[in-house]
């Protein structure tokens, strides 16, 4: 029988006879807490560990993504944890922009050793993947993507303790400065804006071009057809101002829809 108490761990033995004595296990308790002692510091060894190989965490959510990316840079990183995912995020800044990232498993997972990598848009959205990627191996995303901001997220596809390398690579717009989008930007919205003052200015001229029109059916002959030449012109005018309008509104996209 035992008999768990506050001092230790007693073990009741007894002969045949009924007769019995009591051996007082008290190092059991010293076992039993240096043994939890143990497991609780490796736990927190392997914490800061990975928390000291690692220097983009926290990075496990869209949120606190690491960036932006720059072209032809590398970044060293691991997933250091159960369930840890690592997000990078990015810019293209110019249409139909190469955009080309390779991962580098260096492995260090207790078990098996298998990462995967995808390249989401800002909905989630994966554009590429590539699920297993083996230590010792590299592969690589190759896709043509639109301006926009786009993440890079890496998984432990079974055990976790990978490392890993990310390199990136891309034509001129890939992996661009948020800057760029930025004033691209500026320069549509003031597009915009002296659009629309034009616009503004000629439906003020065909609203006074229909007063005149409307004073001239009281007038001489040549003085209608000077107010219809006149209200036709007008018109053009605002006609013309609400496309120049609407295009310079067109050029605010995406560039100004994108999030930093």
């Amino acid at each position: 029988m035992w008999n768990l108490s506050g001092k230790g761990i007693d073990v009741f033995e007894r002969d045949a006879k009924g007769r019995g004595g009591i051996a007082v296990l008290k190092f059991c308790r010293m076992v039993l807490l240096s043994s939890l002692a143990i497991l609780a510091s490796i736990a927190w060894g392997a914490t800061a560990a990975s928390a000291a190989t690692d220097p983009y965490e926290p990075n496990d959510t869209f949120v606190g993504a690491t960036g932006p990316l720059a072209n032809q840079q590398g970044y060293a990183a691991s997933l250091g944890s159960e369930n840890d995912k690592d997000f990078f995020y990015f810019y293209v800044t110019a249409p139909s922009s190469q955009v080309t990232v390779t991962l580098t498993n260096l492995g260090g997972a207790a078990v098996v050793s298998y990462v995967g990598m995808s390249i989401l848009n800002t909905s989630g959205t994966p554009v590429g993947s590539v699920p297993i990627i083996e230590e010792g191996d590299a592969k690589s995303i190759a896709v043509t993507l639109e301006p926009q901001k786009y993440f890079v997220e890496v998984v432990s596809a079974v055990d976790y303790g990978d490392s890993y390398s990310l390199q990136t690579s891309g034509s001129g717009g890939a992996f661009g400065p948020y800057s760029a989008i930025a004033g691209t930007c500026a320069g549509a919205r003031s597009a915009t804006a002296t659009a629309q003052a034009g616009l503004t200015k000629s439906q003020a001229k065909l609203q006074r071009a229909k007063a005149r029109l409307r004073r001239s059916l009281f007038a001489s002959d040549s003085a209608r057809r000077s107010a219809r030449a006149a209200f036709r012109k007008a018109k053009s005018r605002v006609a013309g101002g609400r496309k120049t309008l609407e295009k310079a509104r067109a050029s605010e996209r995406p560039w100004c829809f994108v999030p930093q």
